[in-house]
């Protein structure tokens, strides 16, 4: 049989005897709070990511003009983000500068965004730097103008190297949008909480671990699709 199709099989028998033997009794109610708790997760991933993407690129960009001021408040920026637990940023968010919202989800999805951007402006620069210097200095020569020659010649080399370290950076966050039950938000892992002490039982807790395992292993495939894709015409 072939490789990747055995891997697909065991993936997928390992994920069908989880659910099988995790799936907990639920009432109509509590499924729908269960899907509802699963999206909230998806919303918080998609919306941190999404700030992440754009906060990350601006700084990287930002960065490359090689102004010394600025170049130290990023690097002092990402220090701080990465430097930091996420735990302590969602918590200064939530409760110190967004404490008048009403919203917690909103105030978590900009924790999230602003932590992944640090990330992501690393996985920019990483890339761009990737490029061969020779690249940028062909392209000066000729005439192009910095921001021309790092539109037209240097980012599209480096998107093979930024796309799926970005798409993984996805998952991350995915993954670490489990410590939002800490602020009060019903996602899938403070569901499953809520779910055990319920119930009476930890299945729905492995039931919670099962979906995330599922759902990055999905990610995963995608990724590895995204990263065939590119390498096509190497």
């Amino acid at each position: 049989m072939n490789e990747k199709i055995l891997k697909v099989v065991f993936v997928l028998t390992v994920i069908a005897v989880g659910l099988y033997f995790t799936y907990p009794e639920l009432s109509e109610a509590q499924k729908i709070s269960y899907a509802k708790s699963y999206g909230i997760t998806l919303i918080l991933t998609s919306g941190g990511i999404v700030i992440g993407i754009a906060l990350g690129f601006m700084l990287a960009f930002l960065k490359f003009l090689n102004n010394k001021f600025l170049s130290f408040i990023i690097d002092e920026y990402v220090d701080i983000i990465r430097g930091t637990p996420i735990v302590i940023q969602l918590m200064v968010f939530v409760f110190i500068i967004f404490a008048t919202w009403s919203n917690n989800i909103a105030a978590a999805i900009f924790a999230l965004g602003l932590n992944s951007s640090a990330y992501v402006a690393e996985i920019v620069r990483s890339g761009i730097n990737s490029v061969d210097r020779g690249q940028m200095e062909a392209a000066r020569a000729m005439g192009l103008g910095y921001g021309t020659a790092m539109k037209e010649i240097i980012f599209p080399q480096a998107i093979k190297n930024i796309l799926p370290a970005l798409a993984n950076e996805f998952i991350s966050l995915f993954k670490e949008t489990s410590v939002v039950g800490l602020v009060a938000i019903t996602d899938l892992t403070f569901f499953s909480k809520s779910m055990q002490a319920a119930l009476y039982t930890v299945q729905p807790i492995l039931f919670a671990a099962v979906l995330y395992y599922a759902s990055v292993k999905f990610f995963s495939f995608l990724v590895k699709m995204l990263e065939s894709r590119l390498n096509r015409n190497d």
